[in-house]
Parts: structure tokens; C-alpha cells; sequence
């Protein structure tokens, strides 16, 4: 990753001790313009990696990576940015207003709230279901089917924040599994 002529390296293995000044010391014949320990935010704990600024990144690399840097053979290369983490999920971006359908979800139930007891809380449904999870136990939410959009639309108009047992019920059009 290359800017106003300089590149930027990503140096890693470094001791939890080091400092910035150690590294602009270490990557000043290679024309540093900036040398940064990357930390955490919540602790300032370092992540024992840095970004460090050059003009010659190529020289950098070929005369710095695998030598030893206050005790640890270290890591230099081009830095390639942040990378995606491998299996992290990526969250799903959500439209303010759900596409219209002919399923309501039923949030913010109380645990002991059965499928019949929703299924009473909306009449003209074609089919009610609260959820349960794999301890058997309620996971908080239904599924609420009706013949068409426009019931549907009528139910979360008129049942969205109801309360029962005091927990104002969440209602709005289910989003596609």
C-alpha cells in the first residue's frame, strides 16, 4: 500500500514492549515518516504488530524481514490493509421498512407465552407459532401466517406494542430465512 511515495509496511512479531520511537529509530535509514505500534483501544494493550511509513520499501524489506528487533526475529512486508477475518459474519444490511408480507414476527414475548396463546392474541391468522429452542424452552418470538399482506399489515398496525405481562409486544413483517 503505497502513498504520497512512500510505502507502508506492516511489521510484525515485535516484543509488547515496543515503542514507537524504537521503530522510527530502526526504519530511519529507509526515510520513515511516520512508525506506529497498533493497540487496542479498550486496554492501549499493543497487538504486537505496526505500521510503519518509508520511502524505500522495497530496501526495508529485503534488509529488515526475519532479523532480530529487541530480541524477536521480526516480520516486514508491503502492508495489505485490513483484511476480512476469515468465517466472521457479516452483518446483514436491514431496509428501515421490511418488505410487505403475509408473515408477522411476534418479538418480546414472555418465555411462558405458548403457540396457543398467540394464536388467540391474532384472530383470522392462518397459522401461529412461538419458537422454541433446543432446550425446549420458548426462544421469545412467533411467527405469525396470514392469508395476505394486507391482514398481516393490519395485525402489526393494531398489536405492535401491546403489552403482555408487561413487555410491549414487537410486531412487524418477518424477513426472509
Amino acid at each position: 500500500m503505497t502513498s504520497d511515495n512512500n510505502t507502508m509496511l506492516y511489521v510484525g512479531n515485535l516484543p509488547w514492549d515496543a515503542k514507537d520511537a524504537d521503530l522510527t529509530t530502526l526504519f530511519s535509514s529507509y526515510e520513515c515518516s511516520s512508525a506506529e505500534m497498533q493497540r487496542y483501544r479498550d486496554s492501549d494493550r499493543s497487538k504486537g504488530f505496526a505500521l510503519v511509513s518509508v520511502a524505500d520499501g522495497t530496501k526495508a524489506i529485503a534488509d529488515l524481514h526475519d532479523k532480530e528487533f529487541q530480541g524477536r526475529k521480526i516480520i516486514v512486508r508491503e502492508d495489505r490493509g485490513p483484511l476480512d477475518k476469515p468465517g466472521a459474519r457479516k452483518k446483514k444490511e436491514r431496509n428501515e421498512e421490511e418488505a410487505p408480507c403475509d408473515t408477522v414476527y411476534v418479538g418480546n414475548l414472555p418465555l411462558e407465552f405458548s403457540t396457543e396463546m398467540l394464536a388467540e392474541k391474532f384472530p383470522g391468522h392462518t397459522s401461529a407459532d412461538v419458537k422454541i429452542g433446543n432446550d425446549g424452552r420458548s426462544r421469545g418470538y412467533g411467527l405469525v401466517k396470514f392469508s395476505g399482506v394486507d391482514e398481516a399489515k393490519q395485525a402489526i398496525e393494531k398489536m405492535n406494542g401491546e403489552e403482555i405481562s408487561g413487555r410491549a409486544m414487537v410486531c412487524r413483517f418477518s424477513r426472509p430465512t
